[in-house]
């Protein structure tokens, strides 16, 4: 993404590849080559997310991994995460790399969600290949899978607040709703293509019987003053943060244990079954359904992505966040009240507006707010300038993805529980719940910026 794009006065701007520290000045428009190019990086996290959502569960489930487990899968990533990626999002903050403040950081959780996914997606094969003994070689199967989820889910979360907070670093405030904009297009593109992979029966194809299947430290922050900034983040971020732990603990309650819930609930398959029997089977063909589903959604954010600028302008940020709430709220409730497979089908519309929503609507808020303070500053200071003591992007943009994190350790914590006792069906209903809570939230708490 290099080269030279434009001038500001005698200043000359570098590509989007340049991130270093903003000028007070506002910078030049970004090409829309560029803002495609930062986006492709989410384009290649949604596609790696979207097959780990289809089938984790289904793998997980098929190397035997009790129940009584889920909630150590999902719990210790987004533990992991919570805890450390505000340390991260402020280390990028400061970083003086060669490479830029963000770079270093994207590349490398790029290698671990590869490495993540070789090992979930693999691992079993890998075991039975070497172990002959089927007592160990359930136990190291169970494992490595284990690791690979952990692994890929730490680094996927990670990864978003540092490319967003890239964005931040070299766009004016237009570019970066063009920017985010692009990234919930492309994301959609990304989980398309990824869904779009397991909803193919391969074993059918003469290219899936070759391969095989899946069921083979500026001055550096202290911790102590960077909890100081965490407890005394304004009201208004706060708030932003708390409906985005709605957002996602409702939009992970489904989208997780989605492939499950349709090969169990809708198609009334066996995940626990002999891997010949009808009623696995069943239950394969359920996951692959439910892969279609889970594209559509994804088909559908891209498009809802295309014209929420155009919606923004009627209804505002404000309204496209409570929508986006509203109809995910409606749809789950309805799959949960009708698990029907083509009704089931047509309402997964409803998670590509939400994924969509998520993607874009919180993190303009976030350049709204800063632009706002920026804004003040400078007419508060002489002459017009800032004295770089402004928040910084990056923390602000991992304390909210923070909340991804969070949202995995309640889902991880109470709905493997949840669905142990209560069985798949419970996924779609808690998430209908949780969505309709922070359709309120929304509306009432958070702050929306002119």
């Amino acid at each position: 993404m290099g080269g030279n794009i434009g001038q500001l006065g005698s200043r000359t701007y570098e590509s989007l590849a340049d991130d270093e520290p903003l000028d007070p000045e506002e910078p030049p428009k970004r090409p829309t080559g560029n803002l495609i190019m930062h986006s492709m990086a989410m384009l290649g996290r949604e596609f790696c997310y979207a097959v780990e959502a289809a089938y984790v569960t289904p793998v997980l489930l098929s190397v035997g991994l009790p129940k009584s487990l889920y909630s150590m899968v999902w719990l210790l990533s987004p533990i992991l995460g919570f805890l450390l990626q505000p340390v991260v999002g402020s280390a990028s903050d400061h970083c003086r790399a060669r490479w830029g403040r963000r770079r270093p950081y994207i590349l490398t959780l790029v290698i671990m969600m590869l490495l993540g996914m070789t090992l979930y997606l693999n691992g079993d094969a890998v075991v039975a290949a070497l172990i002959a003994d089927p007592r160990r070689r359930l136990i190291w199967a169970i494992t490595i899978t284990m690791i690979g989820v952990v692994l890929f889910d730490f680094a996927a979360d990670f990864i978003d607040g540092p490319i967003k907070a890239y964005l931040f670093d070299v766009c004016s405030h237009e570019d970066k709703e063009r920017g985010l904009h692009y990234h919930a297009l492309f994301t959609g593109f990304g989980g398309t293509l990824g869904y779009l992979l397991g909803a193919i029966d391969w074993a059918h194809l003469e290219i899936g019987r070759v391969l095989g299947t899946e069921f083979q430290t500026r001055k550096a922050m202290t911790m102590k003053s960077l909890l100081r900034e965490l407890v005394n983040m304004p009201p208004h971020y706060r708030c932003l943060c708390i409906s985005h732990l709605f957002g996602w603990t409702a939009f992970l309650s489904n989208m997780l244990f989605f492939t499950d819930f349709m090969g169990q609930i809708v198609y009334h398959g066996d995940p626990y079954a002999a891997h010949n029997s009808t009623e696995f089977l069943i239950y394969e063909r359920g996951v692959e359904v439910g892969c279609w589903g889970l594209c559509i959604n994804s088909m559908f954010s891209s498009l809802y992505s295309y014209f929420q600028k155009s919606l923004v302008s009627y209804i505002g940020l404000k309204g496209l966040y409570f929508m986006g709430y509203l109809l995910f709220g409606l749809g789950t409730g309805f799959i949960g009240l009708f698990p029907n497979v083509y009704s089931t089908l047509a309402l997964c519309t409803s998670f590509g507006v939400m994924s969509s929503t998520l993607y874009t609507v919180p993190f303009n808020l976030i350049a709204k707010y800063h632009r706002e303070e920026q804004e003040e500053k400078r007419q508060q200071a002489p002459g017009g300038s800032l004295d770089g003591s402004e928040r910084g992007q990056g923390l602000d943009c991992a304390v909210l993805t923070c909340m991804v994190q969070l949202a995995q350790i309640l889902v991880g914590g109470g709905l493997g529980f949840l669905v142990n006792k209560a069985g798949s069906v419970i996924v779609v209903i808690t998430a209908s719940v949780v969505a309709m809570i922070g359709c309120c939230f929304v509306a009432l708490f958070v702050r929306y910026v002119d």
